[in-house]
């Protein structure tokens, strides 16, 4: 939220809760402020009796009004060449949502917002506007590596487009081509307000394609912007996508809906569908060959590193153990950040094994013993099929297929770092996966299983958001299970609600002209 509203008390002082003469207060904070811009935009404002930082107010208002002066006009005749070139494309567009979306998007405006819950095809809808705009140059950014990796693999008419994170663009040192035909950002949600407005005055361009998910998780920093900004422009503005394709269950996805807009039925339907299960031994008894438990915390009893301890001592499959770290047969892995880099011999290119990409270890060989050349060798079952050209220039080598197609990885991590190699890099000495029966509800984002168990206990329970509710889950797509005490579902129930900007938003209209 970007304003707080005040109190006055009876001598006509401002308070907030327990705090007295929050004026007097605010002034002693900003007067404590170093004397430098970035210290100084921390200032605290207090107007229209509420109080707020003053730098989240500029770059909000800033990123409105430069966003809403592209809807003044759209594209001469968009809506008849977008038509002639549907029909005479190649590219098949998957769903008459979307086609209906991309053939009006620019007809009247020249930025289009794209919203749109889990599995609903927003990284889709990007590839269309790319074959859309095949012949115009353009600019992807997202806010992290993993996002960018997969904005260039989804994006398969990727000539005359330049990918990159929100940080290397808004880096002062930058120093690229900055004018595009068309500038798209994903994930729209996890941006903050400070770079968004770096972003908008640092960037040409004539399109501007913005899209997220307000519900999932939102920026680390002070991040309101893709929030508020639909209040402020037209409908034909805005495409927000419905229908789900990562799910077939009617159950699922009627509970995503409603706890999306915090309906009043939720507690009957965890119970009605048996997703709502009391903190017992069955959560370490596997439902679903494909699963993941996710968790908030690291630590305590029913935290990551002792569940995944607790189900790799159930796993009877073969171990071989890296310093403090064990690896077995049939274990579940989520390759971690290291992947893009470890199996890519170049910079630009596009990591075919990258971070958060599942797995299975199949079978692994300790080489060479007691050398300095020692390694541990690696058969990883990935969550995908490849073909032998996805292995060119790639260290990692194609060396089978399991039943249900997907491909078998071979690949070797060194026990020692080598000499030869760049000390910023990454070092084939550092095994680039993780041990996944369990990950935090915050790996899992993008990430979707055929069964998902969450787990909620009195202790985190104050810091599981809307956000991450709805995020959690809805990375099933069969089955879910939540594990939790009665009286910790109905406080976290109670107390969770979507953000409701309807108060920034009328503060906002009486800032911007």
């Amino acid at each position: 939220m970007l304003f707080t509203q005040l109190e006055k008390s009876e001598d006509g002082k401002y308070k907030l809760s327990d705090f007295y003469d929050v004026s007097a207060l605010a002034k002693t904070y900003n007067a404590q402020l170093y004397d430098s811009p970035a210290q100084q935009r921390r200032k605290m404002v207090i107007k229209y009796d509420h109080i707020f930082i003053e730098s989240y107010k500029d770059d909000t208002v800033s990123i409105i009004q430069t966003i809403k002066g592209l809807t003044e006009s759209g594209i001469d005749n968009y809506a008849n060449w977008a038509e002639n070139w549907a029909k005479t494309t190649d590219h098949s567009i998957d769903s008459e949502e979307k086609k209906k979306a991309l053939l009006g998007m620019f007809a009247e405006s020249k930025v289009a917002l794209i919203y749109g819950s889990a599995g609903t095809g927003k990284s889709t809808l990007i590839n269309h506007i790319s074959h859309l705009f095949a012949s115009r140059s353009r600019l992807y950014l997202a806010q992290t590596n993993p996002a960018v990796n997969n904005m260039k693999r989804r994006v398969t008419a990727s000539a005359n487009s330049t990918f990159m994170t929100i940080s290397k663009f808004t880096n002062q040192y930058y120093r690229g081509n900055t004018e595009f035909d068309i500038l798209i950002i994903d994930e729209c949600s996890t941006v903050n307000n400070h770079d968004m407005r770096l972003i908008l005055s640092r960037a040409k361009y004539e399109l501007l394609v913005l899209v997220g998910d307000t519900f999932q998780i939102e920026a680390i920093e002070f991040g309101n912007w893709f929030d508020a900004v639909r209040s402020f422009l037209p409908k034909t503005s805005v495409c927000e996508l419905t229908k789900p394709y990562r799910s077939d269950s009617t159950a699922l996805l009627r509970l995503w809906n409603d706890v999306r807009k915090m309906e009043d039925d939720i507690f009957e339907l965890l119970q009605t569908y048996s997703y709502s299960a009391d903190l017992d031994a069955t959560i370490f008894t596997p439902a679903a060959e494909n699963e993941i438990v996710l968790c908030l915390n690291y630590g305590g009893l029913y935290g990551i590193n002792n569940i995944n301890h607790f189900l790799q001592e159930c796993n009877i499959g073969k171990e071989i153990w890296r310093d403090v770290h064990r690896y077995k047969v049939g274990d579940p892995i989520l390759f971690n950040d290291s992947a893009d880099k470890f199996f890519t011999r170049f910079d630009d290119q596009v990591p075919i094994i990258h971070n958060n990409m599942k797995g299975r270890i199949l079978e692994f060989v300790l080489r060479n013993a007691g050398q300095p050349n020692e390694c541990i060798q690696f058969d990883i079952e990935i969550d995908k099929p490849l073909i032998d050209m996805d292995s060119k220039n790639m260290d990692f080598s194609i060396v089978g297929n399991t039943a249900n197609g997907n491909s078998i990885i071979r690949f070797s991590v060194n026990k020692t770092r080598s000499t030869d190699e760049d000390d910023d890099g990454v070092s084939k000495a550092t095994v680039p996966f993780q041990i996944a029966y369990a990950v935090s509800i915050h790996k899992a984002q993008g990430l979707e299983y055929d069964s998902v168990k969450v787990i909620i206990t009195d202790e985190i329970d104050e810091l599981i958001t809307h956000s991450i509710f709805y995020t959690a889950i809805t990375r099933a797509r069969k089955t879910l299970k939540i594990y939790w005490t009665q009286p910790v579902e109905r406080k976290v129930l109670d107390r969770i609600e979507p953000k409701n900007n309807t108060k920034d938003v009328s503060l906002l209209r009486l800032e911007i002209v």
